[in-house]
């Protein structure tokens, strides 16, 4: 069974009949089935059907060999930006819109929300209420404002989660590159991304959000970013820095255990130094679909790698998605 856990959902008709807080719902224009949608949160431009309409979703995953696909909202969806009550009601609105395509295609799909991270008591609300209503994690971006997610303020979030026993997916917040042209906006997403997700987990690390939260769970898009090149040199500086000592008790590799990594870093090569380096027990499918930036052919490259055992290989198409998703 091949288990995609990386993919984003736009709720449009949901958005369309919002009764409150019109004025933040996000812009949505159908033009020959392409989607483009446009939010306080950034834009998205010429998706196909699949981004919105489950039926058509649902014959793109046959044609990649996906069986089962979280589905997720969009990081430009996740309101951080917006008035805790608004952020609520958005919230509220894309988890239940998720949780009904997955009513109507139990057999194909697994949900995670999204809550309010700018009101930790209401976002634990939400998050209690998407755990009640059948999802299985909630998407949190990189920052939250201002705020690294290893503020203290995150922590009675990460006790409530740990409590509820949901999965955490990561997923970098959007915003571009320095420069107004076309190259900057494209390193947003190319460089900007992982090295978001590379700061966010490493300061986690660091600061001792692991050591202090053992069972939290994280799934990091996009392979983690750079951590699992970088965390090397991470393990160095904390045998050479005291003060990297402070707030763990082991090596920063030593709590990559706690994580898991999409495999969304289109290449076998950097694939397989992925799982040789984090564990074939860490890593799991992810598309990114329906954005372009995605991986359409996640099974024939993880098909494609050395592995000692084939059972390393289930582990990675299926095997460790049924493990986080506990299912």
């Amino acid at each position: 069974m091949n288990i995609d856990l990386h993919s984003h959902f736009f709720p449009i008709d949901a958005f369309r009949k919002a009764e409150r807080y019109q004025e933040n719902a996000p812009k949505v224009l159908l033009e020959n089935g392409r989607l483009t949608l446009l939010s306080r949160g950034g834009k998205r431009g010429n998706l196909s059907a699949g981004a919105y309409d489950a039926e058509a979703r649902i014959k793109d995953l046959d044609k990649m060999g996906i069986d089962i696909q979280a589905i997720s909202p969009s990081p430009v969806l996740l309101y951080y930006w917006d008035q805790p009550d608004s952020a609520v009601y958005f919230s509220r609105l894309q988890n239940e819109a998720i949780q009904a395509v997955i009513k109507a295609h139990p057999d194909r799909f697994v949900g995670f929300g999204t809550v309010p991270l700018q009101s930790i008591p209401q976002a634990i609300a939400v998050a209690e209420e998407a755990k009640r209503i059948g999802l299985k994690g909630i998407e949190v971006g990189t920052m939250v404002g201002e705020r690294h997610l290893d503020d203290a303020v995150f922590e009675p979030f990460y006790e409530a989660v740990q409590r509820l026993d949901l999965l955490l997916f990561i997923h970098p917040i959007e915003g571009g590159a320095e420069g107004g042209d076309p190259i900057a906006g494209m390193l947003g997403n190319v460089l900007e991304f992982p090295y978001r997700t590379t700061v966010m987990i490493e300061r986690m690390i660091l600061k001792g959000t692991f050591e202090r939260h053992p069972n939290l769970r994280l799934c990091l898009s996009h392979g983690g970013g750079l951590l699992p090149y970088n965390v090397w040199r991470l393990d160095h500086a904390y045998l050479q820095r005291s003060e990297l000592r402070k707030n763990i008790s082991r090596k920063p590799s030593e709590y990559l255990k706690q994580l898991y990594f999409d495999s969304i870093v289109h290449s076998v090569d950097t694939l397989q130094y992925l799982v040789q380096t984090v564990g074939s027990e860490r890593v799991v499918i992810g598309t990114d679909y329906p954005m372009a930036m995605g991986d359409f052919e996640p099974v024939s490259k993880i098909r494609a790698l050395n592995l000692a055992s084939e059972e390393e290989r289930a582990q990675i198409l299926g095997k460790n998605a049924l493990r986080a998703l506990k299912l």
